[in-house]
């Protein structure tokens, strides 16, 4: 049997200021840099495949090591720049931190 009991007194202990804002998740941007890195490496290796002593999957490997690397970067400036211009709309408001006795 379940016991109805009175709901745990909850005491305000202090207020403190916080500011929220959005912020971008920034493994999204990486891994949308990273897969656009490689579907440049892939365009590239198509593009210019009469190339002198090495075969495509060479070709491809070094290409898509640097594009996507640039790829991860250009997603890192992307995501710095949106937060950058979502702190701008930030907002400060105060909450208030409670104290209980009960059990959470």
């Amino acid at each position: 049997m379940s016991d109805f009991s009175q709901p745990p007194v909850e005491t305000v202990v202090g207020d403190d200021i916080v500011t929220i804002h959005r912020a971008p998740r920034y493994f999204r941007f990486f891994a949308v840099g990273a897969i656009a890195g490689l579907v440049v490496a892939v365009i590239l290796t198509l593009a210019f495949s009469g190339s002198q002593g090495f075969n495509l999957a060479q070709v491809f490997g070094f290409l898509a090591l640097v594009f996507v690397v640039v790829g991860i970067g250009a997603g890192a400036v992307v995501a710095l720049l949106i937060e950058r211009t979502a702190r701008k709309t930030a907002r400060t408001i105060t909450v208030e931190r409670l104290e209980g006795d009960g059990e959470e």
